[in-house]
């Protein structure tokens, strides 16, 4: 399996600051993307504007659409990629892919599975390397375009998956809430709190284990190509694995 330095195949660019107390400088039509507006896998707004004025007067530029978004204290708990041209502040890093051979998204999805990795790997390490050069020294694996997208795919749908379990079980906890709500008003209020019936916890577990059956079918599927039979310790199937807060 060939490996690529990321630092050799992408532009990894830095962010700016801005002077807050210029008016002149906000308010404008440029989002300003900053560490708050990381979340999600995309990004099309954010929760400050820039003027021109103010893109000039910053050390930032307006990123091109498809530039991947990571915190400079390269915790990749969130990445995200820009679908609208956008100025970063000097807590964001961009990385802009060059290389045809490589997919964005299969890199955002990279990125995401070295988050344990990195963090794994201590602060000593963290404050002997800039966070450049620790995004450029990451090595991602090269596998055909149309592989990578593959893999997209079915991490993006085991993402899908995960929210919406969070959805479901969100939704559960809230009909269980109204529940105890109903029973504890119509009850006799000196009584214990009352346990909730085993078909509510039944209905409750049935959800839960329905949606982890369906992440271990994709995670089978992927251990079963050829591509993660070989780097399996690169790719975010832990991650998938995880059970979703």
């Amino acid at each position: 399996m060939k490996f690529v330095r990321l630092g050799d195949i992408a532009r990894i660019v830095c962010g700016g600051s801005l002077d807050r107390s210029n008016s002149a400088c906000w308010n404008g039509s440029i989002p300003w993307v900053t560490a708050k507006d990381i979340c999600g896998a995309n990004i099309i707004d954010s929760l400050e504007r820039i003027t021109e004025f103010g893109l000039k007067e910053s050390a930032s530029n307006l990123l091109p659409i498809g530039s991947i978004l990571v915190p400079s204290s390269v915790t990749l708990e969130n990445v995200v990629i820009n679908d609208v041209p956008v100025a970063i502040n000097k807590d964001l890093k961009a990385i802009i892919v060059e290389s045809p051979d490589l997919d964005r998204n299969y890199i955002q999805h990279f990125l995401l599975s070295k988050a344990n990795n990195l963090e794994i790997n201590g602060n000593e390490w963290m404050k002997n390397k800039h966070a450049t050069e620790i995004l450029a020294d990451i090595d991602i694996p090269l596998v055909p375009l149309e592989e990578q997208r593959r893999i997209t795919l079915i991490l993006d749908k085991a993402d899908a998956i995960c929210k919406k379990r969070r959805a479901a079980l969100k939704l559960a906890d809230s009909f269980y809430i109204l529940f105890l709500g109903y029973v504890w008003r119509s009850s006799d209020k000196s009584k214990k709190w009352p346990t909730p019936p085993i078909a509510v916890k039944e209905h409750y577990s049935q959800i839960h284990n329905k949606t982890v059956s369906i992440k271990e079918k994709l995670a089978n599927e992927l251990v079963q190509s050829n591509f993660l039979s070989t780097v399996l310790s690169h790719l975010s199937l832990a991650r998938l694995r995880q059970p979703e807060q």
